[in-house]
Protein backbone atom coordinates (compact mmCIF):
# COMPACT_ATOMS: atom_id res chain seq x y z
CA UNK A 1 0.00 0.00 0.00
CA UNK A 2 2.81 2.44 0.90
CA UNK A 3 4.69 1.68 -2.32
CA UNK A 4 1.50 2.40 -4.24
CA UNK A 5 1.38 5.84 -2.63
CA UNK A 6 5.03 6.39 -3.55
CA UNK A 7 4.34 5.36 -7.15
CA UNK A 8 1.48 7.86 -7.27
CA UNK A 9 3.79 10.68 -6.09
CA UNK A 10 6.44 9.76 -8.66
CA UNK A 11 3.88 9.40 -11.44
CA UNK A 12 2.28 12.74 -10.61
CA UNK A 13 5.61 14.44 -11.33
CA UNK A 14 6.18 12.45 -14.51
CA UNK A 15 9.12 10.58 -12.98
CA UNK A 16 9.78 7.18 -14.52
CA UNK A 17 11.10 4.41 -12.31
CA UNK A 18 12.26 0.81 -12.18
CA UNK A 19 11.07 -1.27 -9.24
CA UNK A 20 13.92 -3.01 -7.34
CA UNK A 21 16.18 -3.32 -10.41
CA UNK A 22 17.43 -6.84 -11.08
CA UNK A 23 20.81 -5.48 -12.22
CA UNK A 24 21.66 -5.03 -8.54
CA UNK A 25 22.97 -8.55 -8.09
CA UNK A 26 24.31 -8.31 -4.54
CA UNK A 27 23.23 -6.62 -1.35
CA UNK A 28 20.15 -4.60 -0.46
CA UNK A 29 18.06 -2.81 -3.05
CA UNK A 30 16.15 0.46 -2.64
CA UNK A 31 12.53 0.30 -3.74
CA UNK A 32 12.93 2.41 -6.89
CA UNK A 33 15.56 3.53 -9.37
CA UNK A 34 14.18 6.72 -10.90
CA UNK A 35 15.35 8.09 -14.23
CA UNK A 36 14.52 10.59 -16.93
CA UNK A 37 15.13 14.28 -16.24
CA UNK A 38 17.09 13.29 -13.17
CA UNK A 39 18.37 9.92 -11.99
CA UNK A 40 18.04 9.10 -8.29
CA UNK A 41 17.40 6.25 -5.89
CA UNK A 42 14.22 6.16 -3.81
CA UNK A 43 13.56 4.05 -0.72
CA UNK A 44 10.16 3.96 1.01
CA UNK A 45 9.63 3.52 4.76
CA UNK A 46 6.42 3.45 6.78
CA UNK A 47 6.28 4.45 10.44
CA UNK A 48 3.39 2.50 11.92
CA UNK A 49 1.21 3.79 14.70
CA UNK A 50 2.50 3.36 18.22
CA UNK A 51 0.37 0.99 20.36
CA UNK A 52 -1.33 3.86 22.21
CA UNK A 53 -1.94 5.69 18.96
CA UNK A 54 -3.46 2.58 17.39
CA UNK A 55 -5.85 2.25 20.31
CA UNK A 56 -6.77 5.92 20.02
CA UNK A 57 -7.37 5.66 16.28
CA UNK A 58 -9.68 2.65 16.69
CA UNK A 59 -11.54 4.44 19.50
CA UNK A 60 -11.95 7.57 17.37
CA UNK A 61 -13.44 5.58 14.48
CA UNK A 62 -15.75 3.69 16.86
CA UNK A 63 -17.01 6.79 18.64
CA UNK A 64 -17.51 8.74 15.42
CA UNK A 65 -19.55 5.90 13.94
CA UNK A 66 -21.72 5.60 17.06
CA UNK A 67 -22.37 9.36 17.35
CA UNK A 68 -22.77 10.16 13.65
CA UNK A 69 -26.54 10.60 14.04
CA UNK A 70 -26.18 13.57 16.43
CA UNK A 71 -27.12 16.69 14.49
CA UNK A 72 -27.03 19.14 17.39
CA UNK A 73 -23.97 21.43 17.22
CA UNK A 74 -20.87 20.84 19.30
CA UNK A 75 -17.66 18.87 19.35
CA UNK A 76 -16.21 16.26 21.67
CA UNK A 77 -12.77 15.28 22.96
CA UNK A 78 -12.62 11.71 24.24
CA UNK A 79 -10.37 10.40 26.99
CA UNK A 80 -9.93 6.65 27.22
CA UNK A 81 -8.28 4.00 29.29
CA UNK A 82 -6.80 2.08 26.36
CA UNK A 83 -8.09 0.07 24.70
CA UNK A 84 -11.74 1.17 24.49
CA UNK A 85 -14.08 -1.83 24.58
CA UNK A 86 -17.20 -1.96 22.36
CA UNK A 87 -19.30 -2.12 25.54
CA UNK A 88 -17.82 1.11 26.89
CA UNK A 89 -18.04 2.77 23.47
CA UNK A 90 -21.75 1.95 23.33
CA UNK A 91 -22.38 3.20 26.87
CA UNK A 92 -20.55 6.51 26.50
CA UNK A 93 -22.08 7.18 23.06
CA UNK A 94 -25.54 6.78 24.59
CA UNK A 95 -24.57 9.35 27.23
CA UNK A 96 -23.13 11.71 24.60
CA UNK A 97 -26.52 11.71 22.86
CA UNK A 98 -28.04 12.93 26.12
CA UNK A 99 -25.33 15.52 26.78
CA UNK A 100 -24.95 17.32 23.44
CA UNK A 101 -28.51 18.76 23.19
CA UNK A 102 -28.13 20.25 26.67
CA UNK A 103 -25.70 22.82 25.27
CA UNK A 104 -28.63 24.44 23.41
CA UNK A 105 -30.97 24.77 26.42
CA UNK A 106 -31.60 28.10 28.17
CA UNK A 107 -29.91 26.77 31.31
CA UNK A 108 -27.07 25.15 29.35
CA UNK A 109 -23.77 24.39 31.12
CA UNK A 110 -20.51 25.71 29.72
CA UNK A 111 -19.26 22.15 29.25
CA UNK A 112 -20.95 18.74 29.31
CA UNK A 113 -19.24 15.43 30.05
CA UNK A 114 -20.40 11.90 29.17
CA UNK A 115 -18.59 9.48 31.45
CA UNK A 116 -18.40 5.77 32.28
CA UNK A 117 -16.81 5.21 35.73
CA UNK A 118 -14.59 2.26 36.59
CA UNK A 119 -17.36 0.47 38.52
CA UNK A 120 -20.25 1.36 36.23
CA UNK A 121 -23.77 0.13 36.91
CA UNK A 122 -24.78 0.14 33.27
CA UNK A 123 -28.55 -0.04 33.66
CA UNK A 124 -28.76 3.22 35.65
CA UNK A 125 -27.73 6.74 34.70
CA UNK A 126 -27.13 9.85 36.75
CA UNK A 127 -26.85 13.56 35.95
CA UNK A 128 -25.26 16.22 38.13
CA UNK A 129 -23.55 19.61 37.75
CA UNK A 130 -20.48 21.03 39.48
CA UNK A 131 -18.91 24.46 39.64
CA UNK A 132 -15.25 24.45 38.56
CA UNK A 133 -12.45 26.99 38.56
CA UNK A 134 -11.38 26.58 34.92
CA UNK A 135 -14.59 25.60 33.09
CA UNK A 136 -17.44 27.27 34.95
CA UNK A 137 -20.44 24.95 35.23
CA UNK A 138 -19.79 21.39 34.07
CA UNK A 139 -22.68 18.98 33.69
CA UNK A 140 -21.94 15.25 33.96
CA UNK A 141 -23.99 12.50 32.32
CA UNK A 142 -22.70 9.24 33.80
CA UNK A 143 -23.41 5.59 34.11
CA UNK A 144 -24.13 5.23 37.82
CA UNK A 145 -21.19 4.19 39.99
CA UNK A 146 -21.60 1.22 42.34
CA UNK A 147 -19.39 3.01 44.87
CA UNK A 148 -21.18 6.35 44.33
CA UNK A 149 -17.85 7.95 43.44
CA UNK A 150 -16.75 9.40 40.10
CA UNK A 151 -13.43 10.36 38.56
CA UNK A 152 -13.39 13.51 36.42
CA UNK A 153 -11.29 14.73 33.47
CA UNK A 154 -8.29 16.90 34.23
CA UNK A 155 -9.20 20.48 35.24
CA UNK A 156 -12.81 19.65 36.09
CA UNK A 157 -12.52 19.08 39.83
CA UNK A 158 -15.20 20.92 41.86
CA UNK A 159 -14.32 24.35 43.21
CA UNK A 160 -15.14 24.78 46.07
CA UNK A 161 -14.84 21.14 47.01
CA UNK A 162 -17.55 21.35 49.69
CA UNK A 163 -20.28 22.56 47.31
CA UNK A 164 -23.59 20.67 47.44
CA UNK A 165 -24.37 18.58 44.36
CA UNK A 166 -27.81 17.28 43.41
CA UNK A 167 -27.74 13.87 41.71
CA UNK A 168 -30.66 12.98 39.44
CA UNK A 169 -30.93 9.26 38.62
CA UNK A 170 -32.73 7.69 35.67
CA UNK A 171 -34.89 5.80 38.19
CA UNK A 172 -36.35 9.12 39.37
CA UNK A 173 -34.39 9.14 42.61
CA UNK A 174 -32.73 12.40 43.63
CA UNK A 175 -30.28 13.05 46.43
CA UNK A 176 -27.82 15.70 47.54
CA UNK A 177 -24.21 15.22 48.59
CA UNK A 178 -21.08 17.33 48.92
CA UNK A 179 -18.71 17.29 45.96
CA UNK A 180 -15.86 15.89 48.04
CA UNK A 181 -18.00 12.86 48.88
CA UNK A 182 -18.64 11.81 45.27
CA UNK A 183 -15.74 13.21 43.20
CA UNK A 184 -12.48 11.28 43.52
CA UNK A 185 -9.19 11.17 41.61
CA UNK A 186 -8.71 13.06 38.35
CA UNK A 187 -8.58 10.91 35.17
CA UNK A 188 -9.87 7.84 37.05
CA UNK A 189 -12.60 6.45 34.77
CA UNK A 190 -13.04 4.05 31.84
CA UNK A 191 -13.96 6.62 29.20
CA UNK A 192 -15.17 10.21 29.10
CA UNK A 193 -16.19 12.55 26.27
CA UNK A 194 -15.91 16.27 27.02
CA UNK A 195 -18.52 18.12 24.93
CA UNK A 196 -18.21 21.81 24.07
CA UNK A 197 -20.36 24.26 22.07
CA UNK A 198 -19.71 24.78 18.35
CA UNK A 199 -21.53 25.93 15.20
CA UNK A 200 -21.24 22.66 13.26
CA UNK A 201 -22.97 19.27 13.75
CA UNK A 202 -21.45 17.27 16.57
CA UNK A 203 -18.32 15.22 16.00
CA UNK A 204 -15.71 13.61 18.23
CA UNK A 205 -12.61 15.40 16.99
CA UNK A 206 -9.85 13.51 18.81
CA UNK A 207 -9.11 10.81 21.38
CA UNK A 208 -6.50 11.02 24.14
CA UNK A 209 -5.29 8.55 26.75
CA UNK A 210 -5.93 9.22 30.43
CA UNK A 211 -3.11 9.43 32.94
CA UNK A 212 0.33 10.97 32.56
CA UNK A 213 1.66 12.25 29.28
CA UNK A 214 3.53 9.71 27.17
CA UNK A 215 6.70 10.63 25.33
CA UNK A 216 6.44 10.07 21.58
CA UNK A 217 9.85 9.08 20.28
CA UNK A 218 9.25 10.26 16.73
CA UNK A 219 12.80 11.68 16.43
CA UNK A 220 14.29 8.31 17.35
CA UNK A 221 12.06 6.47 14.89
CA UNK A 222 12.91 8.90 12.09
CA UNK A 223 16.65 8.60 12.76
CA UNK A 224 16.38 4.80 12.75
CA UNK A 225 14.54 4.86 9.41
CA UNK A 226 17.22 7.13 7.91
CA UNK A 227 20.00 4.84 9.15
CA UNK A 228 18.37 1.74 7.64
CA UNK A 229 17.76 3.46 4.30
CA UNK A 230 21.29 4.86 4.20
CA UNK A 231 22.68 1.32 4.37
CA UNK A 232 20.53 0.34 1.39
CA UNK A 233 21.64 3.43 -0.52
CA UNK A 234 25.31 2.68 0.12
CA UNK A 235 24.94 -0.58 -1.76
CA UNK A 236 22.89 1.02 -4.54
CA UNK A 237 25.39 3.79 -5.32
CA UNK A 238 28.07 1.18 -5.98
CA UNK A 239 25.96 0.39 -9.07
CA UNK A 240 24.76 3.93 -9.92
CA UNK A 241 26.25 6.91 -8.03
CA UNK A 242 23.22 9.23 -8.03
CA UNK A 243 21.29 11.17 -5.33
CA UNK A 244 19.21 9.18 -2.84
CA UNK A 245 15.72 10.15 -1.61
CA UNK A 246 14.05 8.52 1.39
CA UNK A 247 10.23 8.70 1.45
CA UNK A 248 8.68 8.31 4.91
CA UNK A 249 4.93 7.78 5.25
CA UNK A 250 3.26 8.11 8.64
CA UNK A 251 -0.43 8.12 9.54
CA UNK A 252 -2.19 8.58 12.86
CA UNK A 253 -2.73 11.05 15.66
CA UNK A 254 0.93 11.01 16.66
CA UNK A 255 2.51 12.34 13.46
CA UNK A 256 5.32 14.86 14.12
CA UNK A 257 5.19 18.53 13.15
CA UNK A 258 7.82 20.23 10.98
CA UNK A 259 9.97 21.22 13.96
CA UNK A 260 10.20 17.63 15.22
CA UNK A 261 11.13 16.37 11.75
CA UNK A 262 13.87 18.99 11.40
CA UNK A 263 15.12 18.21 14.89
CA UNK A 264 15.25 14.48 14.10
CA UNK A 265 17.24 15.08 10.91
CA UNK A 266 19.44 18.08 11.69
CA UNK A 267 19.86 17.56 15.47
CA UNK A 268 18.35 18.83 18.69
CA UNK A 269 18.66 22.50 19.52
CA UNK A 270 21.15 23.19 22.32
CA UNK A 271 22.53 26.28 24.04
CA UNK A 272 26.33 26.51 23.94
CA UNK A 273 28.09 28.83 26.39
CA UNK A 274 31.25 29.23 28.43
CA UNK A 275 31.11 28.98 32.22
CA UNK A 276 32.63 32.42 32.47
CA UNK A 277 30.00 34.08 30.23
CA UNK A 278 26.78 32.04 30.32
CA UNK A 279 24.78 35.02 29.04
CA UNK A 280 26.84 35.19 25.82
CA UNK A 281 26.07 31.72 24.51
CA UNK A 282 24.47 30.70 21.25
CA UNK A 283 21.93 28.19 20.04
CA UNK A 284 23.45 25.36 18.01
CA UNK A 285 22.29 22.17 16.33
CA UNK A 286 23.67 19.20 18.24
CA UNK A 287 25.35 16.29 16.46
CA UNK A 288 22.64 13.79 17.50
CA UNK A 289 20.53 14.22 14.35
CA UNK A 290 20.25 11.67 11.57
CA UNK A 291 22.61 13.82 9.49
CA UNK A 292 25.93 15.49 10.09
CA UNK A 293 29.30 15.78 8.38
CA UNK A 294 30.21 12.18 9.26
CA UNK A 295 26.85 10.37 9.35
CA UNK A 296 24.35 9.21 6.68
CA UNK A 297 25.82 11.42 3.96
CA UNK A 298 24.62 9.00 1.26
CA UNK A 299 21.01 10.04 1.92
CA UNK A 300 20.38 13.24 -0.03
CA UNK A 301 16.96 14.20 1.35
CA UNK A 302 13.86 12.94 3.13
CA UNK A 303 10.33 13.35 1.82
CA UNK A 304 7.85 13.14 4.72
CA UNK A 305 4.16 12.45 4.06
CA UNK A 306 1.77 12.67 7.02
CA UNK A 307 -1.80 11.37 6.85
CA UNK A 308 -1.79 11.56 3.03
CA UNK A 309 -1.22 15.31 3.25
CA UNK A 310 1.18 17.58 1.38
CA UNK A 311 4.71 16.13 1.21
CA UNK A 312 7.57 17.93 2.91
CA UNK A 313 11.13 17.52 1.59
CA UNK A 314 14.04 18.17 3.95
CA UNK A 315 17.48 18.35 2.34
CA UNK A 316 20.66 16.92 3.84
CA UNK A 317 23.16 19.79 3.70
CA UNK A 318 26.01 17.28 4.29
CA UNK A 319 24.97 14.94 1.47
CA UNK A 320 27.65 13.62 -0.89
CA UNK A 321 25.19 13.92 -3.79
CA UNK A 322 22.56 16.62 -3.09
CA UNK A 323 19.06 16.17 -4.45
CA UNK A 324 18.16 19.13 -6.68
CA UNK A 325 15.32 21.33 -5.48
CA UNK A 326 11.98 21.60 -7.24
CA UNK A 327 11.78 17.95 -8.27
CA UNK A 328 8.38 17.59 -6.58
CA UNK A 329 5.55 20.08 -6.15
CA UNK A 330 5.75 20.57 -2.39
CA UNK A 331 7.47 22.50 0.37
CA UNK A 332 11.22 22.02 0.78
CA UNK A 333 13.53 22.88 3.66
CA UNK A 334 17.32 23.12 3.82
CA UNK A 335 19.98 24.62 6.06
CA UNK A 336 21.91 27.38 4.31
CA UNK A 337 25.60 28.15 4.66
CA UNK A 338 24.88 30.94 7.14
CA UNK A 339 23.16 28.45 9.49
CA UNK A 340 19.62 29.62 8.79
CA UNK A 341 16.77 27.55 7.38
CA UNK A 342 15.31 28.22 3.95
CA UNK A 343 11.79 27.10 3.15
CA UNK A 344 10.66 27.18 -0.47
CA UNK A 345 7.38 26.09 -2.01
CA UNK A 346 7.61 24.57 -5.49
CA UNK A 347 4.12 24.48 -7.03
CA UNK A 348 5.14 23.08 -10.41
CA UNK A 349 7.41 20.18 -9.45
CA UNK A 350 9.76 18.94 -12.13
CA UNK A 351 8.84 21.82 -14.43
CA UNK A 352 10.51 24.12 -11.93
CA UNK A 353 13.62 21.94 -11.51
CA UNK A 354 16.69 23.90 -10.43
CA UNK A 355 20.15 22.30 -10.28
CA UNK A 356 21.38 23.92 -7.10
CA UNK A 357 19.21 24.44 -4.01
CA UNK A 358 21.43 26.98 -2.31
CA UNK A 359 21.68 29.14 -5.42
CA UNK A 360 17.89 28.92 -5.82
CA UNK A 361 17.35 29.95 -2.20
CA UNK A 362 19.60 33.00 -2.46
CA UNK A 363 18.19 34.12 -5.82
CA UNK A 364 14.61 33.79 -4.61
CA UNK A 365 15.22 35.76 -1.44
CA UNK A 366 12.02 37.79 -1.85
CA UNK A 367 9.92 34.65 -2.18
CA UNK A 368 11.41 32.49 0.57
CA UNK A 369 11.01 32.71 4.30
CA UNK A 370 14.23 32.36 6.22
CA UNK A 371 14.03 31.12 9.77
CA UNK A 372 16.86 30.99 12.22
CA UNK A 373 17.68 27.61 13.77
CA UNK A 374 16.34 28.84 17.10
CA UNK A 375 12.94 29.87 15.72
CA UNK A 376 12.64 26.82 13.50
CA UNK A 377 13.19 24.28 16.27
CA UNK A 378 11.73 25.91 19.37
Amino acid sequence: MTNARAKALLGKQGIRYEREPDWITKGQKPDFYCYGHLKFWCEVKTLGRLPDSEDQHRALVELRNRTSGIFSPGYGIAYIRSPLSPRDAKAVSHLVKRAVPRLQDPDAPQVAVALVPNDAKRDTFVRFSVSTKDYGTVEFHCAASLSSQYGVPHGMSPEPCDQIIKLRFSSGLQKEQTAEDIIRAVDDFRVAVVVRPDDTPFEVVTVMSTGGMRRLDNPGRIREAVGEANDQFKNAISYRAVPCLLMIFQDGLDVPDDAIIKSALYGNLKYEFSTSSPDKGRLILDQDGAWNSTKNRTTSAVMYVRNSGEPLIVHNYSADRPLPAGLFSCREIAVLQDGSFAQVNFPSGIAGWIPNFRRCAFRARQKRRVRSAAKALM
